[in-house]
C-alpha cells in the first residue's frame, strides 16, 4: 500500500479524533449553538484509491454520527456529512470538488 495512502488516513483519524475526544466547554457559543454543521468528505471516490475511499469515507461518517449524538460539540450543534469526489489525481478536479461543496452545500 502507498505510504501517502496511509499517510493521508492516519492524519484523517487523528483529526477525527480530535474532535470526537474534546472536552466539552462550558461556556456558551453564540450564533451556532443548536445549529447544524456541515463537513465535507472530498475522497477519492473515483482512480486509483477508490477502492479505500469507500471505508474511508463510511469512518469518517461514523465519527461524524458519533459526535452528533454526543451533542459535545458546540453547544448540541447537529453534524452531517456532505461527500465529494477528490479523483484522486487530478488537483483541479479536488479543488472543483471542495469549492462545489462550499458553494452549493453551504460545507
Amino acid at each position: 500500500m502507498n505510504k501517502n495512502v496511509i499517510g493521508g488516513v492516519l492524519v484523517a483519524l487523528v483529526v477525527i479524533a480530535f474532535f470526537v475526544f474534546q472536552e466539552p466547554k462550558k461556556e456558551k457559543v453564540a450564533d451556532v449553538t443548536g445549529d447544524e454543521i456541515k463537513l465535507a468528505v472530498v475522497l477519492g471516490f473515483t482512480g486509483p484509491a477508490e477502492s479505500l475511499a469507500e471505508s474511508m469515507a463510511r469512518g469518517a461518517e461514523l465519527a461524524i454520527k458519533e459526535v452528533s449524538a454526543s451533542k459535545l460539540l458546540l453547544g448540541g450543534s447537529s453534524v452531517t456529512n456532505v461527500r465529494a469526489d477528490s479523483t484522486c489525481i487530478d488537483a483541479a478536479a479536488a479543488a472543483a470538488a471542495a469549492e462545489r461543496v462550499i458553494a452549493s452545500d453551504k460545507v
